[in-house]
């Protein structure tokens, strides 16, 4: 799925300065929102869970079995969510693959003496499953935090600059994930800290903002599957299995990224790349792939 093909705004929040609750401690914010109606999420979600909404997970439930004449159809494509743009169905060279042996230069250099992985949490320097580790509460930084961010804070210790959205940050999380291919993603956003990211996620992706008085959810709970100018959005769930992706218009963009796009597509002023706001996205997202395999490198439009 691209994610929120003209979506908006949670972000929102913070181009009005607002919180959104990201902050604890500070004062209820009671500037009047609207909201695209919610669905029933559950406690526990998972990916599988859009069976009961959008009923498209039957046919990309296993990306390596997508029909093909589906997927090239121009009124059913979108009920494949976009997953025949990834490994193994799709095997074709493509920017993914040129950004992930950037990112393998990049991790070689900065795990020269071992400790890069460690800050990252690899243990014994094991990235399989590293992935699956992200988002999380992490001790160091003091707040919950997405892979790229992790990226440049560690990378920052070993004396190199990878700032959270651009391409070689982006580059070496596309080599990490890819050690992850095949692994489902499983994060607990039943207790703790990323219990309250999850329903500030949701929350957000729900609320109404820009000229367009859009949501993310507009677009990817009201209208999924459904004409609008020219796109078609595609259910959320499943969608941060692929993360970062390989852009056919020449563009490797981490979610975060594709999160700031949206913003602009549907007249909502962008936040800075890793702030709260988006990681409790993240965290959202993430909880609605939960079951799904990661695959990596992926590509999309």
């Amino acid at each position: 799925m691209k994610i929120a093909n003209l979506t908006l705004a949670l972000t929102l929040l913070g181009a009005l300065g607002l919180a959104a609750g990201a902050n604890a401690g500070k004062a209820t914010d009671t500037t009047y929102r609207e909201y695209t109606p919610y669905i029933n999420y559950g406690n526990n979600p998972k990916a599988s869970d859009d069976a009961r909404f959008s009923n498209t997970y039957q046919y990309w439930q296993d990306n390596a079995k997508i029909d093909p004449k589906r997927a090239a159809s121009l009124t059913e494509f979108w009920t494949v969510n976009w997953k025949y743009r990834e490994a193994p169905f799709d095997g074709s060279l493509h920017g993914g693959h040129v950004a992930q042996d950037r990112g393998a230069g990049l991790y070689k250099q900065l795990n020269a003496n071992g400790a890069f992985a460690g800050c990252m949490g690899a243990k014994k320097g094991e990235l399989k499953g590293l992935r699956l580790t992200y988002p999380h509460m992490d001790k160091a930084m003091g707040s919950i935090v997405g892979m790229e961010a992790k990226i440049e804070y560690c990378a920052a210790r070993q004396g190199m600059k990878l700032e959270n959205g651009s391409y070689d940050n982006s580059a070496v999380s596309m080599y990490i994930t890819a050690f992850s291919n095949g692994l489902p993603i499983n994060i607990n956003v039943a207790k703790g800290p990323l219990k309250g990211a999850f329903e500030r996620g949701k929350k957000l992706f729900h609320m109404k903002a820009g000229w367009t008085n859009f949501s993310c959810a507009t677009c990817h709970v009201s209208l999924v599957g459904k004409n609008l100018r020219g796109q078609t959005p595609t259910t959320h769930y499943g969608d941060a299995s692929h993360w970062p992706t390989w852009r056919s218009k020449d563009e490797l963009q981490s979610l975060h990224i594709r999160l700031t796009e949206c913003n602009r597509n549907s007249g909502v002023q962008p936040l800075k790349i890793g702030s709260p706001e988006y990681t409790d996205l993240e965290v959202f997202l993430t909880a609605l792939s939960n079951g799904y395999p990661v695959a990596s490198p992926s590509q999309r439009d």
